[in-house]
């Protein structure tokens, strides 16, 4: 009886097993190679039409599995890099380009760009830099994402308010907040509505760039932000949270998601929809969830500004693993994100913009056909990320996760009034440094890097002091190369830089 039971078991394991390698998508007589990418139905989208790219090219056959990472995946990367055990392609944002290669973690894919159609010239100005390491491109983008307000036109319309502005400054944004605030609350009753989402770090490195100042030096050796001007976003950020009421503090923003209708993901689209927020800070991929649920008319504004307009860009991005051992086929997932197939498909999806720049041109991404309603907040996009988007500040001396960590710190002391601005933006700034100055410190080629900025700093220094042109090629900044040319104290880039030339002083 014993030996009837086993062998029945062991047919019925059979029988599934046989099942299972018959169904749809399941591949196993082919290499199989791990991409460590946040999941979801885009992404599974997306492998599908990966397979059916490959087939149609007539290019090697092999699996993509996705590796979903955890909330904060850089350390395990990097331990598992370092170990020989990361995925065969690593899904990088901005400051993980920078990190993984700091350890060597990925290919160097500088001499295969030209064959495999991935050179950054066909991306987006303002993503090039952080995808490059001492001139040598490390990835390619899957997405590019530009940090905007979403307006909700109609609980503006239903109020009788009008539509916040494309372009304002600091104040208009204040004005236009205490009137929606005024209009939407009962006096002396709990508040229920808000101007907008609370402001974080790169919200206030674009205020505080749109007052002419770079969170580092021009030559990226020293932290910035121990400047009065950073002290006035703080306070002011103060003043539109507790003194105003136009953003809500952290312990009401997550009472407002509690009582949130929506799921946990859609939750703060939910209080969009409902006017909760009259605007919330996100980019084109928003328009994935309020094609669902609304609202259905919908308008983009700059971030407020203090005289320099500009936006911070991101992206998502594919690198490949230096471990593993299919580099070759790897690469075809970066091909892909270069193609038409996969960029057309991020145009028509909504799922941020697409990786080479020439798509948000097309007559779909401008005007789609199913959503003339979006027709004006895609080419405000467009203007958004051809005009003024600038990198995220960047320095190699130091991640952007420790700066995040050391500035909102910062951040929240000032806010909980456990520190005044000056104390706690000098506190974090002193962190920073000292970081950076380890970094430069412990590796011999940092160090080199660190003593060049800091002659070139010295030079540019001079130069302004002086009222003289500074030459581009002295400034590691992006922010500062492009304030710079406009403000007119350098010559644009390929200009004839030998000539000593006077800048105005302004």
């Amino acid at each position: 009886m014993k030996a009837l039971f086993t062998l029945t078991l062991l047919f019925l394991v059979l029988v599934s097993a046989a099942t299972y390698l018959t169904l749809p998508g399941v591949r196993t007589d082919r290499f199989q190679l791990n991409w460590v990418v946040a999941g979801g139905p885009e992404k599974e989208k997306q492998i599908e039409m990966f397979y059916e790219w490959l087939r149609e090219n007539n290019y090697p056959q092999f699996d993509l599995k996705m590796d979903k990472p955890s909330r904060r995946p850089e350390k395990k990367n990097v331990i598992q890099g370092i170990s020989g055990v990361a995925g065969d392609i690593l899904d990088c944002y901005e400051e993980h380009v920078q990190l993984y290669q700091s350890v060597g973690m990925l290919v160097d894919l500088t001499d295969m760009v030209e064959e495999m159609g991935l050179g950054l010239e066909q991306t987006y100005p303002s993503v090039r830099p952080s995808m490059m390491v001492d001139g040598r491109q490390y990835g390619f983008p899957r997405n590019v994402s530009s940090r905007l307000l979403l307006v909700n036109v109609e609980a503006f319309e239903k109020l009788g308010l009008p539509t916040p502005p494309d372009i304002w400054s600091f104040e208009e944004f204040e004005q236009n907040g205490k009137a929606y605030i005024a209009a939407t609350n009962i006096p002396g009753e709990n508040q229920t509505t808000y101007f907008s989402i609370p402001m974080g770090l790169y919200d206030r490195i674009v205020y505080f760039r749109s007052m002419g100042k770079g969170f580092y030096n021009e030559t990226l050796t020293k932290v910035a932000i121990e400047d009065p001007a950073y002290e006035e976003i703080y306070r002011m950020l103060y003043r539109w949270t507790h003194d105003l009421h136009l953003l809500p503090t952290g312990m009401e923003a997550k009472a407002l998601l509690s009582a949130s209708s929506g799921g946990l993901g859609a939750a703060i689209f939910h209080l969009f929809a409902e006017g909760k927020y009259g605007m919330i800070s996100r980019s084109r991929w928003g328009l994935l969830v309020t094609r669902k649920i609304g609202p259905s008319k919908l308008a983009v504004s700059e971030f407020p500004h203090g005289g320099f307009r500009n936006a911070v860009v991101y992206y998502g991005a594919a690198a490949i693993y230096a471990g593993s051992k299919h580099k070759d086929l790897a690469a075809y997932l970066l091909k892909f994100m270069a193609s038409e197939e996969f960029n057309m498909h991020i145009v028509r999806s909504g799922d941020g913009l697409p990786p080479v720049a020439k798509y948000i041109e097309t007559e779909e991404f401008l005007r789609p056909k199913k959503f003339p309603n979006e027709w004006n907040v895609h080419q405000r996009i467009r203007d958004v990320i051809t005009d003024i988007a600038l990198p995220l500040p960047s320095s190699p001396f130091i991640t952007m996760l420790s700066v995040t960590r050391l500035e909102k710190n910062a951040f929240d002391k000032f806010m909980s009034d456990r520190s005044d601005a000056r104390e706690a933006i000098q506190f974090a700034a002193e962190m920073i440094d000292t970081e950076m100055k380890r970094a430069a410190k412990e590796s011999p080629r940092l160090a080199k890097k660190y003593e060049q900025g800091l002659k070139n700093q010295a030079e540019i220094d001079r130069l302004r002091k002086e009222g003289k042109l500074v030459p581009l090629h002295l400034i590691s900044n992006p922010f500062y190369r492009r304030y710079y040319v406009e403000k007119g104290w350098s010559l644009p880039e390929g200009s004839e830089e030998g000539l000593t030339v006077t800048a105005s002083m302004e």
